[in-house]
């Protein structure tokens, strides 16, 4: 292959030879080893967020492909778990956001689902209304509350995925906890109505 100018190929910068088939992704066994080990921790947070393992399920895939994606800036992050935990946090409130934008269009089903569903469901309103509140107050003292009291996790397991120290964990869980309270007690009571 010559150039314009006569000169022949360029040796500097060759021209890639076209492929001729896709070649399936490989994950890097850092990347899978990591993602082994948390995904449990990844499901049961996502899970208490969404409240169906469906809908858990579909959000992770999408924080594990970003998670992927940008393992490179992962691994050079100071704390790889922290960002992890944010590339989480950020897919499910994107979840969040498509569902209110798809709820219009969606089909309606075609088998109602039992009541006993429903009342499991809606006896977390009223904590899940403290807590996405308690999230837009104090984000921090949310995430260590909900990971220290809906996951099990200990402190110092919360310190190190958040990029905290273990008492900074326990002081934002305990404040949390607090406001939590404060929060479910000043919320109108669901039950009642409008009459």
């Amino acid at each position: 292959m010559t150039d314009t100018f006569g000169r022949g190929y360029d040796l500097v910068n060759p021209e890639p030879e076209p492929e001729h088939q896709l070649q399936p992704v490989k994950l890097p066994p850092d990347f899978d080893v990591f993602f082994r080990q948390n995904k449990n921790t990844f499901f049961r947070i996502a899970v208490n967020r969404l409240h169906d393992p469906r809908d858990a399920d579909e959000a992770l895939s999408d924080a594990a492909l970003v998670m992927f994606k940008k393992w490179e800036r992962i691994l050079a992050h100071p704390n790889p778990i922290a960002l992890a935990h944010r590339i989480l946090d950020n897919k499910l409130t994107d979840f969040y956001r498509r569902t209110a934008r798809t709820a219009g269009l969606e089909q309606a089903l075609t088998e109602r689902p039992d009541s006993s569903y429903l009342m499991e469901l809606r006896s977390g309103d009223l904590l899940d209304g403290a807590l996405e509140e308690l999230r837009r107050l104090a984000p921090l003292q949310a995430q260590c509350w909900e990971m220290h009291k809906l996951h099990g996790l200990t402190h110092a397991e919360v310190g190190a995925h958040l990029g905290i120290t273990e008492g900074a964990a326990k002081t934002n869980s305990s404040k949390g906890h607090k406001k939590l309270k404060c929060l479910l007690t000043e919320l109108p009571d669901v039950e009642k109505g409008d009459s």
